[in-house]
């Protein structure tokens, strides 16, 4: 544990967050919201950087494919998503690693956590590379699907062996296979859960606020098929609704995405510690070291 020694414990008038014990499946999901309840501006300043760069970004790329020629638009918009990449990136890094900490009721500035991510990004990526050859690998095909569910969810905690534990990219893989070996269904149980209740608030975010901005006439979803419909709810071109409408909704619609992502990075922390005070006694070995 390489940042043990440069964690410092939080105020003591800070409130706690989660208890360091092992965690049932209501805890966890009862503690995800927690923690971001009570830390919200520190996870909020990692959102805004997503949310603004991600904005900036994706407005110059819906430019380029709308008035510029096709080759220079290609290039704007390969550019564009790699820059989008990278940010979405840090930021999911960053989030998982003050979320470690702040269960652990360190102190964590948005400004350090993204430090971490980004010293650690190249591990990292090498990391999710390695996921992603073998679980996309594994879903080319019928039979091997139930095997790409199954890596999926064996290599899945490799973030935090990453970025807290230090490690290497294999053996960030490793660890993550000695963590969740014996557990494989209460951790596939708890992942599916966590994901969709991330995904389920994401919506319903969405939803409500595309019909509202519907309402106050931001955004025109009237004409074509139902498909046209739904699709100029969530995904409005700007020769649809205008440059100006189309900019709030795509604002509205980062901002969502922004704030509902903590929620599924908390909850794999917490699954993560969990497993480590459950196969590890990681509860008293912080007692020991602090």
């Amino acid at each position: 544990m390489n940042e043990r020694n440069d964690l410092v414990q939080s105020d003591s008038n800070e409130t706690a967050s989660t208890p360091l014990q092992p965690m049932s499946f209501v805890d966890i999901l009862d503690g995800m919201f927690l923690l971001y309840r009570n830390h919200f501006r520190l996870f909020l300043g990692m959102v805004a950087v997503y949310i603004v760069i991600g904005f900036g970004l994706d407005l110059i790329s819906v430019s380029a494919v709308s008035g510029m020629a096709p080759v220079t638009s290609i290039v704007i918009v390969v550019f564009t998503a790699i820059g989008s990449f990278i940010v979405s990136f840090l930021v999911v890094a960053g989030l998982a690693y003050a979320s470690a900490l702040v269960y652990l009721e360190r102190d964590i500035t948005a400004q350090d956590a993204l430090q971490q991510a980004w010293r650690r990004f190249f591990t990292l990526l090498w990391s999710a590379i390695l996921w992603g050859l073998v679980v996309g690998g594994l879903s080319i095909t019928i039979i091997g699907i139930p095997f790409a569910i199954y890596f999926s969810v064996r290599w899945g905690l490799y973030t935090l062996p990453v970025l807290f534990e230090g490690t290497t990219a294999r053996n960030a893989l490793r660890r993550s296979t000695e963590l969740v070996r014996g557990t494989w269904w209460r951790v596939f149980g708890i992942m599916l859960a966590v994901s969709v209740i991330a995904l389920m608030i994401s919506f319903i975010l969405e939803v409500s606020f595309g019909f509202i901005l519907t309402l106050i006439g931001v955004a025109e979803i009237e004409g074509g098929t139902p498909w046209d419909t739904i699709r100029r709810l969530f995904m409005p071109m700007p020769n649809e609704v205008g440059w100006f409408a189309y900019a709030i909704r795509r604002f509205v619609s980062v901002t969502l995405a922004g704030l509902a992502m903590p929620i599924g990075i908390i909850g794999s922390a917490l699954l993560y510690f969990d497993l480590r005070i459950r196969k590890e006694a990681f509860d008293i070995e912080m007692q020991v070291t602090d």
